[in-house]
C-alpha cells in the first residue's frame, strides 16, 4: 500500500510539474519568435529524422508536408504540442498499469488476479497505442530550426526515449511469448515485469529532464 501511495504521488508530482514546466515546444516557439523568411535545414539533423526530412529525404521525394520550412516549423509545434500531450497521458496510464502488474507478479492473490488481470491486460494495449502514437508524432514532425551541440533537454529527451522506447516495443512481444511457452514462463514474465519497469522509470526521468533541464 505504502509503494502504491509514492508511485501515485510520484506520477502526480511528475504530471503536475511537466504541465506547469517551460515545456520542449514552448522553447521552440520562444527560440523561432524571430525566425527569418528563408531558412534551411540545419546541419547537424539526427539521422533518423534525415532519412525522413533530409534533401533527399523520403518525404522530399513523395513530396509530403508543407511547401515552406515557415509552415514546417509550425507544423513541428503542434505536432509536438500533441505529443507532449500524449505522453502525459502515456505516464498516468503507465503508473496504473506497473502497480497493478507488479501486484499480478509478486501476489498470490486469485481474487486479485481475477478482478485485475484483464484491466492489467486492457491498460497494456491503452498505453502501448498511445506511447506509438505519441512516438510518431515525434519521429515524423519536421526537422527543428537548429540542432544544440551541447547537452540539452532534447537531447536528454532523446536519450531516454530509446530507453523506453525500446522498453515499451519488448513488452506486448514478452507477455504473448511467456503465454504460448509455459515452459520458459517465468522467465518471460520476469523480463516483461523488467520491461515495464525500465519504461515507466525511463518515461518519469524523461518528463522530469523536460521539466527542469533547458
Amino acid at each position: 500500500m505504502l509503494f502504491r501511495t509514492k508511485l501515485i504521488l510520484l506520477t502526480i508530482f511528475l504530471l503536475s510539474s511537466t504541465i506547469k514546466a517551460q515545456s520542449v515546444v514552448t522553447q521552440e516557439a520562444y527560440d523561432n519568435r524571430f525566425t527569418p523568411p528563408e531558412i534551411g535545414l540545419p546541419d547537424n539533423m539526427p539521422y533518423v529524422k534525415s532519412i525522413i526530412w533530409g534533401k533527399e529525404g523520403v518525404f522530399r521525394k513523395l513530396d509530403i508536408g508543407p511547401d515552406t520550412r515557415i509552415e514546417e516549423l509550425k507544423l513541428r509545434r503542434q505536432m509536438l504540442k500533441h505529443h507532449q500531450w500524449i505522453g502525459i497521458l502515456t505516464l498516468a496510464g503507465l503508473a496504473y498499469q506497473y502497480d497493478v502488474g507488479k501486484k499480478l507478479y509478486d501476489g498470490d492473490d486469485s481474487d486479485y488476479w481475477d478482478k485485475h488481470y484483464d484491466r492489467h491486460k486492457a491498460m497494456g494495449y491503452f498505453t502501448y497505442a498511445t506511447y506509438m502514437t505519441g512516438a510518431s508524432l515525434s519521429i515524423f514532425a519536421p526537422p527543428a530550426r537548429k540542432y544544440d551541440k551541447n547537452f540539452s533537454s532534447i537531447k536528454f529527451h532523446r536519450t531516454m526515449a530509446i530507453l523506453h522506447f525500446s522498453a515499451m516495443m519488448a513488452q506486448p512481444f514478452l507477455a504473448k511469448a511467456a503465454v504460448a511457452d509455459g515452459k520458459k514462463y517465468n522467465d518471460l514474465m520476469d523480463a516483461h515485469l523488467k520491461a515495464g519497469t525500465v519504461a515507466f522509470f525511463a518515461l518519469s526521468l524523461d518528463a522530469l529532464g523536460i521539466t527542469f533541464f533547458k
